[in-house]
């Protein structure tokens, strides 16, 4: 490397060198100045075997006939690989929070590449069950290191687990483990359950069915399902084409529970309900001659 420097008033007969740290006046790198004059341009090499790839600072300072130093002149210099292909060495990475450089796990880099396609595993023994994030970063071989990056990930336990219950609501959520609970006498892993919500509990009207189902170790809660429908109660006796019969003040269709507490005739051709469900004894659904009532499924 080629440094130039400017002295004036007395001769420059001496000057040194040295490279972030100061070995103290006269102790450093010296310079010798062939032609020595009070004023005037050197050029001269510095010596940069020894200093490692990066930033560095280089400082310089002279002395004249009298004796007299110089304040110490200083540069900002980079140190650059003479190997032109840079390669991916090496890499580390951790989960959550940054132990500093070179100090998180290792990623064993092979075969070492300008661009490389890493498989690694990353330890999880020591993570709670739940969402982390995972941190990765690579190093080339001048020690450089590119910038992190960040995954999120999920550490779950992965023995087998059966559904222990189900809990529902209607319309409002009033947080998990706050509904309606529903158990099973036995629980299985994955299965179609049965139960019975008794209708002092099911709100009339149009109204959201959720439900959601809890496993058995760690009482984890599976996303919420819904299900809509119509919940209506016969008002009085009367025909299924009239809205009046209904509590809706609407005809039912193929979305609607019907809970029957009146006689209701059928009337039309194209009645049609979920299911239906009287709730008296002596409460009857009679279809007129030549009508039909079709019932989609059972609630």
């Amino acid at each position: 490397m080629f440094y130039g420097a400017t002295a004036a008033a007395q001769n420059v007969v001496y000057a040194e060198y040295f490279v972030d740290t100061d070995a103290g006046v006269g102790n450093n790198t010296l310079i010798t100045l062939a032609n020595p004059l009070p004023d005037g341009s050197y050029n001269f090499n510095i010596a940069l075997t020894n200093v490692p790839v990066g930033y560095h600072k280089v400082y310089i300072r002279t002395k004249d006939s009298d004796g007299n130093w110089s304040i110490v002149a200083r540069r900002h210099v980079e140190v650059i690989s003479s190997d032109i292909n840079k390669r991916i060495v090496s890499g580390e990475y951790f989960f959550d929070t940054d132990p500093g450089f070179e100090a998180a796990s290792v990623i064993t880099v092979t075969p070492q590449d300008s661009a490389i396609l890493q498989n690694f595993t990353a330890a999880t023994g020591a993570l709670s069950i739940g969402y982390h994030k995972l941190y990765t970063r690579f190093k080339d071989n001048d020690g450089n290191w590119s910038l992190t990056s960040r995954r999120n990930v999920e550490v779950f336990n992965n023995g087998i687990y059966t559904i222990a219950g189900v809990e529902y609501f209607f319309n409002t959520d009033p947080g998990a483990g706050s509904a309606t609970p529903i158990t099973f006498g036995t629980p299985m892993e994955d299965g179609s359950f049965s139960f019975h919500i008794p209708i002092e509990n099911v709100p009339t009207g149009a109204h959201t069915l959720y439900l959601r189902a809890r496993d058995s170790s760690n009482n984890n809660w599976s996303i919420t399902q819904w299900q809509k429908d119509s919940v209506v109660t016969s008002v009085q006796s009367g025909k299924w084409s009239q809205p009046a019969t209904w509590s809706n003040n609407k005809i039912p269709d193929s979305n609607t529970v019907v809970l029957l507490y009146h006689n209701v005739d059928v009337d039309i051709t194209d009645a049609i309900c979920k299911s239906l469900t009287p709730y008296r004894n002596n409460v009857v659904c009679i279809i007129e001659a030549g009508k039909a009532l079709t019932i989609t499924g059972h609630r």
